[in-house]
Parts: C-alpha cells; structure tokens; sequence
C-alpha cells in the first residue's frame, strides 16, 4: 500500500515540476515585456495580489503562512531567472534584517551584507544594489532613528515593508550566567532585552555592536569564554556560538518592522501605507492643524515621531505614517494640505502592509 502511494507522489511530483517549468516560462516572458518598458523585477503589489489570491484558494489544510513560503521561494526563482536583483542589508550574515530580507525575498536573490545603515543608503542610491532593508520601527521601543536621520538625508523612496517577530537569544561559550563578565549588543537588542539583563546578569559591562549578528561573529573569533552576545538562534548555527538562554526580549509580542528601499515608486494595492516628512511654521496650532487636516479626511494615523533638523536649531522634522495610498483621493488631499501648510514636505513612499507576522525561521 505505501509502495502504491509512493508511486502516486512520484507521478503528483512530476506534474508539479512540468507547472513549476511552465509557470517560470511564463515569468521570463514576463521579464522580456518588463525589460522593453523599464518596469522593475520586484512589484510588491503583484506579490500582495498573488498572497491574497492564495488564501483564497488554500484547500490544502496548512496555514496560509506555510504556503506564502513556499510560494515566496518560487517567486524569489522566478525574479532570479528573469534578472540579476542584488539586495543589500544590515549585516554580517544572521542579522535580524538578514532575516527580513529572505522573508521578503526568499533564497535565490545575491544579499549583500553592509556595516552600517547609511553604506546601505548610499549604495542604493549609486544603484550598486537594487534595493536596501533596513529597520524602522520596534514594537516595544519605538522608531530606528539611525534610519529615518538616513531618509531624511537621501532622495530614496521606501517601496515595501516587512514585519519580522523577534526573539532574542543569550549566545556564549559559557556554561553558566555567573561566568559571563562582558556581553556584545546592538544597543536595540539591549534596549528590548534590559529587564531580563538586569536581573539575570548584574555587574556585567556591554560592548555596543553594529548589529546582533556582529556580536556573535565576534565571540566565535575571540578565545575568551566569559563574553556572550545577544541575537538570534540561526546567527548562532551561522558561527557556531550555542544559546545558553532562549526567548529573553521583556514584551514576549515583539515585532520590527523593516523598510525596503528604492528607486522604485510601489503601485496601490487597497491595504497600503504612506509615509511622510515635513517642518513645521514656528507658530501656534500648527502641529494641530495638521492632524485636523488628516482627521477630516477620515485616515488613519500610525504613526507620528519628531527628530531635530540638523541643518536649523530649534526647528524639528516630523515623520508620520497613515494608511492609503498616495494616490486615493482623501490621502492626495490630505497630502496637498499638509504641504501647503508646511515650509520642507517629503512624500518618502507609499507602499503595501505586510500583515504577516510569521518568520520563515525556526
């Protein structure tokens, strides 16, 4: 009997590898078509219609994240086959923005680690890469201002977003807490982890990294045994550094959400979102009557944040993010008001939510 079911897979996988061959046929004509008038390789619109049309249709009895990953992968050699598409992100390899990047863009695409937030900026807008991911916002502590000083900074557009849990990991050679003297951090893994640190490890001293993976590279090439560091599981298989301690983030609900950056402007998909950047008169209400303008249109404010403008003291930029699309009828006018009303306006992007919050790791 099993023989026989064994036969019948082998025929099923079969008919399964003659559609995979066509459906990527039918991608490489697509890149032709796209070649001859300039459309990039990526749409994360067309990505967001073909999830949605998915869920639809899922009658195989497995979640609708399991088959966006598969999918996701399909899609990643689909875009591999029709062009080279390098994408650059905050490395080294088993960064949390590592993990992003292959949520959003599977395997098969070149990923580029970079050091630092703005060499990403930079190489995007050089065109050494195609796109950048960087993150943009932490659940639990708020706006990444390293990236948005870099939008501001760049005439880049944020062309998609990707939200990823995140669970942080005690990596080290030690066996025990109390042997540890020193630990290596990003200073928001630190941030998203200090309750934990406070109790378990008092008196320790904290070496900031540029990234939670770097901090794990580091200890694997060190031969001291009481540093440790604080990142994820896969960063740890990567370097051969075990967990002595798993899930140790304070808020056990704990998302990043990440930006991919561009040239590229995102089309609407119906569940999308608009960033924006502007100054303010030095005046009063004038913070007020922005948000009065965006609330008579009926939308749907995420998000508001002000960072000091560098180049005028005492004059802050203010970056908000609301739901629509630049294009809807009520954003474009909540858009013209606010420029009216503001000395500097920036549309930075309008782009679709991702409302996934499973990871494509374990």
């Amino acid at each position: 009997m099993i023989d026989e079911w064994r036969r019948e897979i082998d025929t099923i996988d079969e008919r399964i590898m003659a559609l995979l061959a066509q459906r990527l046929d039918c991608a490489k004509k697509i890149a032709v078509e796209k070649k001859k008038d300039g459309s990039p390789l990526y749409r994360p619109d067309r990505e967001h219609q073909i999830y949605e049309k998915l869920k639809k249709i899922n009658k195989t009895g497995l979640p609708d994240y399991v088959v966006e990953n598969i999918y996701r992968e399909i899609m990643s050699t689909a875009i591999y086959l029709e062009g080279s598409l390098k994408i650059g992100y905050l490395g080294p390899a088993g960064s949390f923005t590592h993990q992003a990047v292959i949520k959003r863009f599977g395997h098969s695409l070149e990923m580029i680690p970079f050091r630092d937030f703005e060499d990403i900026f930079d190489a995007v807008q050089k065109n050494r890469i195609k796109y950048g991911v960087l993150p943009i916002e932490n659940s639990s502590e708020g706006i990444v201002n390293a990236t948005l000083d870099a939008l501001l900074q760049y005439q880049i557009n944020i062309y998609a977003e990707i939200r990823l849990p995140i669970a942080h990991n005690l990596l080290t050679p030690a066996e025990n807490l109390g042997d540890i003297k020193t630990v290596y951090t990003h200073k928001q893994a630190f941030a998203q982890t200090k309750g934990w640190i406070t109790h378990n490890l008092p008196g320790v001293t904290f070496e900031e990294t540029s990234s939670t993976s770097r901090g794990v590279e580091m200890i694997s090439k060190s031969e001291r045994k009481d540093v440790a560091a604080i990142g994820s599981s896969i960063a740890g298989e990567i370097y051969s550094v075990p967990v002595l301690a798993h899930n140790i983030e304070d808020f056990k609900r704990n998302f990043t959400r990440f930006i991919v950056i561009g040239h590229d402007k995102a089309q609407r998909t119906g569940k999308d979102r608009t960033s924006l950047v502007f100054t303010l008169p030095h005046q009063p209400g004038a913070l007020y009557s922005i948000l009065k303008s965006i609330f008579e249109s009926g939308l749907n404010l995420t998000s508001i944040e002000s960072r000091p403008a560098k180049s005028e003291p005492w004059t802050y930029i203010f970056y908000i993010d609301l739901e629509g699309h630049a294009v809807d009828h009520d954003v474009q006018m909540a858009i013209k008001t606010i420029e009216s009303q503001t000395p500097s306006f920036r549309l930075l992007g309008s782009y679709p939510i991702d409302t996934m919050e499973n990871s494509v790791w374990s």
